[in-house]
């Protein structure tokens, strides 16, 4: 019968009734008539009256049948009185079955996108846990007559293999080498030269060495952090992702990389030797330094051209010595640096103390270059002077004017005075250092005669 719900159900009573009662009406009695019902439900004969009818008549009902009730329908998709889901199916196949009550785990019906299987049952030793999950190696409970142990683990060594048959028990870390142990060394460190599984420890293996190892992080990238279990860093040859441009593991800054592992360019400060003249960082073509590009260099000492307000020579080289410097400053001629000084206080024209008291001569000064300074004084005296001046007895003054710097060394001639302005005379030569002079004087003719100094 199909289901109808509670109004339904009566009308399907009915329908039965009226099947029982229909037939009933179609029946003869032994007389071969058809039976008639009163009001009451009873069957009427002719015996019931004289004259084959009722004498009686049908009695009214007084009262009414009692009932039993609402009739409960599971799966009228209301949750009546005694039902804890209903959801208007009778399929056991998912949440709410067709007893209406909620479906669970061992309930015998399997819940679709739930479960895996429902054995009703909860043994875990046969093909559907009881969590409703097909057993498998692996699950941590042993399939009878299918496995031979499952300690729900993926390790080899302890008894129970990764198949779920029965292995070899390591006891690895008892210091004794044991069957499948490479190594025991009495602990289960894994920053030693033996790891925790008794294995020796390796650059890979993903645990650092607490002395041979900087870092492990278990690949063979040479790109990250840790290459070859040395903490990566610049110049080690191998580019670090994401923290240099590049490495070419040498401190050579002309190449395409920099000792900062940085890309070579124009601008930082270092010449890169396959296309660049110059580099000093900033490039803008001021003097000693590179023009824009790096391609050729700015005003500088050296290129001949005379840069005024910096340089005082440009003679096309850097070499020292030859009048104009590395700097392109003017250098002092040799005779202008390596000099003998005198400075005598007795030697400067002012003193002179008479005949018979200090009388000094020079002998054998010839050769040498000589710088007059005080307190003698600072150049000799271009004018006559006055026999015993200078400490001596004849003083010699030079004729004619000290020369300008760019006349070089220039011959001059020097009188001593005696009975006359010029007794004695000697030639000697004389150069401007720019701030003082130098003489390259000769010995005198005649004994205990002087060169004289003034300022």
């Amino acid at each position: 019968m199909a289901w109808a719900g509670r109004g339904g159900l009566r009308v399907g009573l009915v329908a039965i009734l009226a099947g029982v009662v229909a037939p009933m009406s179609g029946c003869s009695n032994d007389t071969g008539q058809t039976p008639d019902t009163h009001a009451t439900g009873t069957f009427a004969s002719d015996s019931d009256g004289t004259d084959g009818t009722s004498t009686g008549s049908t009695e009214p009902t007084t009262g009414t049948e009692p009932t039993t009730g609402p009739v409960l329908q599971c799966g009228n998709g209301e949750v009546d009185t005694g039902e804890t889901c209903d959801d208007g199916n009778l399929d056991n196949s998912d949440a709410c079955l067709n007893s209406c009550v909620l479906a669970t785990c061992g309930d015998g019906f399997v819940q679709v996108g739930a479960e895996a299987c429902d054995d009703g049952n909860s043994d875990n030793s046969d093909t559907c846990t009881a969590l409703c999950q097909e057993a498998v190696c692996g699950d941590g409970f042993v399939q009878l007559g299918v496995e031979a142990c499952d300690d729900g683990n993926s390790q080899d060594d302890d008894g129970c293999t990764t198949t779920c048959e029965m292995g070899v028990v390591m006891l690895c870390g008892n210091g004794e080498l044991d069957e499948g142990e490479t190594c025991d060394d009495g602990n289960t460190l894994d920053d030693d030269n033996c790891l925790s599984t008794c294995v020796p420890y390796s650059c890979g293996d993903g645990f650092t060495h607490a002395v041979f190892e900087e870092c492990d992080d278990a690949d063979a990238d040479v790109d990250d952090e840790c290459v070859e279990c040395i903490a990566a860093y610049c110049g080690d040859g191998y580019t670090w992702s994401g923290m240099e441009a590049c490495d070419d593991g040498n401190l050579d800054n002309a190449d395409d990389c920099l000792v900062n592992c940085e890309q070579a360019s124009c601008g930082d400060g270092h010449v890169h030797n396959t296309d660049e003249v110059c580099d000093d960082g900033v490039n803008d073509g001021s003097y000693g330094g590179c023009a824009p590009g790096c391609a050729a260099l700015g005003p500088h000492c050296g290129d001949g051209v005379l840069t005024m307000g910096v340089e005082t020579c440009d003679d096309g080289n850097v070499v020292a010595g030859d009048g104009c410097n590395d700097q392109c400053q003017k250098e002092l001629p040799p005779e202008c640096l390596g000099y003998v000084s005198f400075a005598e206080p007795d030697r400067a024209a002012s003193f002179n103390d008479g005949p018979g008291k200090v009388t000094k001569c020079d002998e054998q000064v010839a050769g040498k270059w000589y710088r007059l300074e005080a307190p003698a004084g600072t150049m000799m005296p271009t004018a006559p002077l006055e026999k015993f001046d200078c400490g001596t007895d004849a003083p010699g003054w030079m004729v004619g004017a000290h020369p300008l710097v760019d006349e070089g060394i220039v011959d001059r001639q020097v009188c001593f005075v005696w009975e006359s302005d010029c007794e004695w005379e000697a030639s000697i030569q004389v150069r401007n250092c720019g701030d003082y002079y130098v003489y390259s004087f000769a010995d005198p003719p005649e004994e205990c005669l002087r060169y004289c100094a003034t300022q």
